[in-house]
């Protein structure tokens, strides 16, 4: 009981528990992955921005540099101006192996006003040495800085621009992100109070439910094993508690219930014995009365009747057919164990035909044989099944009218070989249809009703099946299914 509401009401918050820890996780893993990417695009930009600013400074550099030398041109100034040009150079590269698409044609800019810048400082790079101050301010005036320092300024304020922009855009989604996760603790919150909610109603309503139905199991139950008492459970360990004690009644009700049924089995078995017996007694008893009343006209003291060859040749029959009685009754009571051997299907039943057509010829029927061009290989008692088929075909010809037909088809499919017998006759007696196979039943005047008994414990003394059904129209259909081989691992299906 525990376990069956545990499951039922628990399912439900553990899966939305599930959810909302699968959401957070979601969220938490995508402001990860956006800080990450933030963070990243940031220090690119940084990177960048940096590159821009050097860029700068060294160009500042190189044209200070290049001034002092051409006032005073050691070889030490020299050697710094040398030093200054690779420096930029180096920057140069350094912007050339991440410049940013929008940027690319400023960039190819400042590399060839450089390349003039270096062009015009002289054919080894260095510049000119001014001999007076005039010549220094007009050197100055020819070699302007201003014209590369604009476009590296212009490139150094994109880069602070996009820099500003994912700062901007990291805020704004870290704030969404943030939000996502207030949405997701208010709708958490909310939802545990609602399941609480639903899970305490649909727990109630369940107990009160499960009261009722305890009353009901009552009275059923004091029908049948005495007073019981159930009340109104305060709480779910007491209904547990009544729902124990009613499973215990119900046993000992269950126990008495197969008790009852062992004793109608018994019941019906001993009824199965007396109406065999009845039918033996039936059988016997008339085919006696017969020779009595024969033999005590014979016997009398007076105007005795002498027996007769027809009156003798009666009770010759009579005596035969109380023996076919005992006989029959012997082979279905003690039926012998088969004695097996391999043998083909297909010449059993040519055999079996071959022993009815003279019974068909004489009414007359039209026995058709359809069988597989296959063998039918069988490891069976070849007297046992052989017996079995001509019972079948003599039902079956003796069931039609004059003119009428009998089919046998033979099959062999999935280890199984089957035989099927179908008559265009009147049918099998829907009253009889429950209990055709059972020991006496049967519409013969002279028939002892132990033929279709015997011949279903052949058929499963064989490991194989007999059934009987009527056609959609007129007639009646056997089955006979028996397994190709008799080997243990065959599975026996019963049709």
């Amino acid at each position: 009981m525990k376990h069956i509401l545990f499951g039922r009401y628990s399912g439900p918050l553990i899966v939305l528990g599930g959810l909302l820890a699968a959401a957070c996780l979601a969220s938490t893993w995508y402001i990860y992955r956006l800080q990450a990417d933030l963070a990243r695009a940031v220090r690119h930009d940084a990177a960048r921005m940096e590159a821009a600013d050097e860029l700068q400074v060294q160009l500042r550099h190189l044209r200070f540099h290049s001034l002092v030398c051409a006032a005073d041109p050691t070889p030490s100034r020299r050697e710094l101006v040398r030093s200054d040009t690779e420096r930029v150079d180096a920057a140069l590269d350094a912007i050339r192996r991440d410049v940013p698409p929008d940027d690319a044609a400023g960039f190819s800019q400042i590399e060839k006003d450089f390349a003039e810048y270096k062009r015009r400082l002289g054919p080894d790079g260095l510049p000119q040495t001014a001999t007076s101050i005039a010549d220094l301010i007009r050197w100055s005036d020819a070699h302007p800085m201003r014209e590369l320092l604009l476009p590296c300024r212009e490139l150094s304020d994109r880069q602070r621009s996009r820099m500003d922009a994912g700062l901007s855009r990291s805020e704004s989604q870290s704030a969404w992100a943030g939000g996502v996760l207030l949405v997701l603790g208010i709708a958490g919150a909310l939802g545990g109070l609602v399941s609480g909610y639903a899970t305490a109603r649909g727990l109630t309503r369940q107990a009160t439910q499960l009261s009722v139905r305890v009353r009901a199991v009552q009275a059923e139950l004091d029908y049948e094993v005495g007073a019981m008492t159930v009340e109104v459970p305060r709480h779910l360990g007491d209904l547990d508690a009544q729902l124990d004690r009613v499973v215990g009644r119900v046993k000992e009700v269950c126990q008495r219930l197969q008790e009852q049924e062992r004793d109608l089995l018994r019941a019906e078995q001993l009824a199965a014995v007396g109406q065999l017996a009845a039918g033996v007694a039936h059988e016997v008893r008339n085919p006696l009365t017969g020779i009595k009343f024969l033999v005590e006209a014979a016997l009398r003291q007076q105007n005795p009747t002498r027996l007769t060859d027809e009156d003798l040749g009666l009770i010759r029959e009579e005596i035969l057919r109380m023996e076919r009685t005992v006989q029959g009754l012997l082979d279905f009571a003690r039926t012998p164990a088969p004695k097996r051997g391999k043998c083909d299907l297909r010449t059993l039943l040519g055999d079996a035909v071959n022993a009815t057509r003279a019974r068909a010829e004489a009414k007359p029927v039209n026995l058709r044989l359809v069988g597989p061009i296959s063998p039918m290989p069988a490891t069976v008692d070849r007297d046992q099944i052989l017996s079995l088929l001509t019972n079948l075909l003599l039902n079956a010809v003796e069931a039609v009218p004059p003119g009428g037909e009998v089919e046998v088809r033979a099959t062999d499919e999935s280890g199984m070989l089957t035989v099927i017998v179908t008559d265009n006759g009147p049918g099998i007696d829907p009253v009889l249809a429950n209990r055709l196979f059972t020991p006496f039943t049967t519409t013969k005047p002279t028939g002892t009703g132990l033929g279709l008994a015997t011949a279903r414990r052949v058929a499963r003394d064989h490991n194989g099946t007999l059934t009987a059904t009527n056609r959609t129209h007129d007639g009646a259909v056997f089955t006979l299914t028996l397994p190709a081989t008799e080997e243990p691992h065959v599975e026996i299906v019963d049709r």
